[in-house]
């Protein structure tokens, strides 16, 4: 491992080769990154799926990563195997193929056979992985500073910011026990259905470092030819497919963050998860909140879903309500004349995360892996089945209604439902809106006023005239009362409110005569 004043020179020659202080185009920007390596790769990848903190195009370059990384040598993998398991690796492994089926960024995997005869995967980690990418975030923090690059970048993203999720996000994958527990999480979750295959871990040979799993050889769920070839119905996969991810996110709260076709395969007819070093989970609170948002935005309500957004806002700025309001309304115009299947889910997302970027709302990470997840499958179900809609699955499922009634019944029991219940919901209904406006901060009153200074002075009159009116009737009630409780014999507070009532009155006659006369 190269020393830290190296590494730090390294990285800014090459920021310096592709010119990122000058041009920070999304193609300049990927060259950088996988020149400077294993770290920076890593980085990108994850910074793929953040749609809220980037704009669409650097997403769709990072989507281009090579995820297959140089290899180790075979002697080091073999090394790293004998100090993990204190013995040689022969000892567990009747054979291991020494050419990789995969090499990441942060590991690389093996095809090998136990002593026992079955078959397994060895998901191995990269040596020095750790303290390579600790030191890179380290040294990457220190060229943001020296360079400026905040600066530059500022409009896009905060850097600093960037490189402590890229680690945090890393160490987790990192770390092969949390790995297996995942895969042993998302085993339970899914053990009632008999079309998922759950993943077998051999708890015994892993450790942090390694991990050793069932080997899945079935087919690719892209590889459509050798599923149909085999007899294989393409829209019930996908169904399954569809319906499973979204029991994952809002039944589960666990679900598979990048389901992407590499990670998906069919064997014996069931469907079978790979790589679970990026997993999202959601607490029954914004899993609850996002079923709402989502029901919101199929009924067009912009009132709810703007409300529901600075719920689920994590951010310390406070977004301009009547602004967003606006921006989530073209949004959902756009959209409010198309059928639900025929909603482009990556366009529709990707508009999404351009309004909340625009208003500086913060989404909880766990949400926006979600929404990337499911433009990610949305992405894998097209190539296999591409009349199934997620987003419209998706609305099945957190509103039973929209399952039960096709658009136009909806659409006209809706309207008949408003109509006739008009009277009685519209009051409670804006009383609602103005109480969740005023508990979040979000009520603002806007007051057009043409001459304004005129019509304030005039506003300021009526307020006066109506105080006094209220005093004269206040003490005329108050004499009355003393007239009728004191059987003739008045105290002296009696002239004190006989004096004020007559004042009172004397004065708003004035006030009604010089006004009419004014008027002629």
């Amino acid at each position: 491992m190269k020393s830290n004043p190296s590494r730090l020179g390294e990285i800014i020659a090459i920021i310096k080769k592709y010119k990122l202080t000058k041009n920070i185009s999304p193609e300049r920007v990927r060259y950088a990154l996988e020149e400077l390596g294993p770290t920076f790769v890593k980085m990108g990848q994850i910074l793929s799926s953040r749609d809220d903190l980037l704009p669409k195009e650097y997403c769709e370059e990072f989507q281009k990563l090579k995820h297959s990384v140089k290899p180790m040598p075979y002697e080091q993998v073999e090394e790293i195997l004998t100090r993990e398991y204190d013995c040689s690796p022969s000892e567990i492994f009747k054979e291991i193929d020494p050419t990789p089926v995969g090499s990441a960024s942060i590991a690389q995997v093996y095809k090998a056979t136990l002593k026992t005869g079955e078959k397994v995967a060895i998901k191995v980690r990269r040596e020095n992985i750790e303290e390579l990418m600790e030191r890179d975030s380290k040294l990457l923090k220190k060229v943001i500073s020296l360079l400026r690059l905040n600066k530059i970048f500022g409009d896009i993203i905060d850097l600093n910011q960037v490189v402590d999720e890229m680690y945090e996000r890393a160490k987790e994958e990192m770390n092969f026990i949390t790995e297996r527990n995942h895969i042993e999480e998302f085993r339970d979750n899914n053990k009632e259905l008999v079309y998922m295959k759950p993943l077998k871990v051999y708890a015994k040979y892993s450790t942090s470092n390694i991990l050793v799993m069932e080997y899945i050889d079935g087919c690719n769920i892209y590889d459509i030819k050798s599923l149909e070839k085999d007899g294989y119905d393409l829209d019930e996969i996908g169904q399954k497919l569809a319906n499973n991810y979204l029991k994952q996110a809002i039944d589960d709260g666990f679900y598979h963050a990048d389901p992407h076709t590499d990670n998906i395969k069919i064997v014996d007819g069931k469907i079978a998860y790979l790589d679970f070093g990026m997993m999202g989970r959601l607490s029954k609170h914004n899993r609850t909140i996002l079923a709402q948002c989502i029901t919101a935005i199929v009924k067009n309500d912009t009132n709810e879903v703007a409300h529901l957004l600075v719920l689920l806002d994590t951010g310390n700025k406070r977004p301009d309500y009547m602004q967003l309001k606006a921006d989530i309304k073209k949004i959902l115009d756009k959209n409010k004349a198309t059928s639900i299947k025929n909603i482009d889910i990556k366009e529709f997302v990707s508009e999404l995360f351009v309004l909340l970027r625009r208003n500086s709302i913060t989404l909880p990470k766990e949400i926006t892996m979600l929404a990337r997840g499911i433009v990610v499958m949305e992405g894998t179900l097209e190539k296999i089945t591409p009349h199934i809609n997620l987003l419209e699955v998706l609305t099945k499922k957190v509103n039973p209604l929209q399952s039960m009634l096709s658009k136009e019944k909806l659409e006209e029991f809706t309207l008949s439902s408003l109509k006739s219940g008009a009277n009685l919901f519209l009051i409670p209904k804006e009383a609602l809106q103005t109480l969740r406006g005023i508990n979040s901060g979000e009520l603002r009153f806007n007051i057009e006023l043409t001459d304004s200074k005129h019509q304030i002075d005039r506003i300021e009159r009526i307020v006066h005239l109506i105080i006094i009116c209220a005093l004269d009737v206040a003490f005329i009630i108050g004499t009355s009362q003393m007239i009728l409780k004191t059987d003739g014999k008045l105290p002296f507070i009696f002239y004190l409110y006989m004096t004020g009532a007559i004042i009172c009155t004397v004065w708003l006659l004035y006030k009604l005569i010089i006004s009419k006369f004014k008027n002629f």
